[in-house]
């Protein structure tokens, strides 16, 4: 029994190790699809999304990104998450800043579970969405700004 249990503390460590969510910087999850940039010329605002797995808002905005993604495919927003997690995800959250030019950003906003939409030309944040608003609610500010 206790190698069974032993066994399995090391499967499941080695799962929760493997699986970190990473920062990333894309408009599509599926893989028919290449990954945009926020530097992409098409590309007009980011939603950052503050994310880390613990956080219940997150899990509860996630489903709304997922349905936003299918809406904005094409339209020029760039669906970005920032990763709070763990050390390993914030190191990588301040890795994709940096190359995608959205440290400003990282450094102006704190916690989880909120988006921010940022005009990639005027380089400025132009909104904020929250997990209370609705799908409707959000699409209306994002189309606000395209």
């Amino acid at each position: 029994m206790k190698k069974l249990i032993s066994t399995l503390v090391v499967a499941m460590s080695f799962l929760l190790i493997t699986n970190v969510s990473v920062a990333q910087c894309d408009d599509h999850d599926d893989t028919k699809h290449a990954k945009s940039s926020c530097n992409d010329a098409t590309s007009k605002i980011a939603a950052i999304k503050f994310h880390a797995d613990y956080c219940g808002a997150c899990k509860k905005l996630d489903p709304k990104i997922t349905e936003l993604k299918s809406t904005y495919k094409d339209q020029g927003v760039v669906f970005v998450q920032f990763d709070f997690t763990n050390s390993e995800s914030k190191e990588k959250t301040k890795e994709l800043a940096s190359a995608e030019g959205l440290e400003s950003v990282l450094n102006s906003y704190k916690g989880t579970g909120y988006i921010v939409l940022y005009d990639l030309k005027n380089k400025k944040v132009v909104g904020k969405l929250k997990n209370s608003q609705n799908v409707a609610e959000m699409e209306k500010t994002i189309n606000t700004y395209l």
